[in-house]
């Protein structure tokens, strides 16, 4: 955080994270490393003379909560809003799980909301679906064309659901479920849906699609 925030060195973070990232903003989610640059650049964009401070600190397990405070100047063009130079005050929640001292999920929980009310007079309406990037980087991975579809399937899979929760949480009926994983078992080499966890596990998928299948049932209970 330091790296990134005091010595804006945001550009420069291999040393940090694993090469398949899953990044979490309130703005867009998505995988690698160069996404994350990228959501850091837009609020150096906007604001670029922040000054980040910490309020707390917790560590439980593989997990990092760190709880901060921002305050700057809207100097350039943010989420589409030209430069007001109006001041800005706000604070978040970014949660790091880490594995071997490296970051394999960063999660930034910020209400936009609030600094686009301090900034423009015009209502922000929140994406709330999961961006098209995971579902992008799971077939680049795999060297497939799979639909949405059939890797929210897959992502459910890897849960380990009973498949009624799933075709439920999909709002689909059971049997189209169950007609989508027998064609997509197939092509993934997989003849039985109870190796869906390792095999996305020895292909590199899991996290990714662990993440699709959190954000599918969030979206549901919301």
């Amino acid at each position: 955080m330091s790296h990134v925030w005091q010595e804006r060195e945001h550009q420069d973070l291999d040393d940090f994270l694993i090469p398949q990232v899953l990044v979490k903003s309130p703005v867009k989610q998505s995988v690698g490393g160069q996404h994350l640059s990228d959501a850091f650049s837009m609020w150096f964009r906007g604001f670029p003379n922040l000054d980040y401070k910490e309020t707390a600190l917790k560590v439980l397990k593989d997990r990092v909560s760190i709880e901060w405070q921002v305050k700057g100047d809207h100097l350039g063009r943010f989420l589409g809003v030209a430069a007001t130079g109006k001041p800005v005050l706000y604070c978040g929640t970014t949660t790091l799980v880490m594995f071997d001292q490296r970051i394999h999920a960063y999660c930034a929980d910020v209400q936009v909301s609030s600094v686009m009310e301090q900034i423009s007079p015009d209502p922000y309406v929140a994406k709330k679906t999961v961006g098209d990037d995971m579902y992008l980087t799971v077939n680049k991975l795999l060297h497939l064309n799979l639909t949405q579809r059939q890797i929210d399937c897959l992502a459910l899979l890897c849960l380990r659901c009973d498949s009624r929760v799933i075709s439920s949480k999909l709002n689909i009926k059971y049997n189209t479920f169950r007609t989508h994983v027998e064609r997509t078992l197939p092509l993934i080499g997989l003849s039985s849906s109870r190796d869906v966890f390792d095999w996305a596990l020895s292909s590199n998928t899991l996290e990714i699609l662990i993440n699709i299948a959190l954000e599918k049932i969030c979206t549901k209970c919301d």
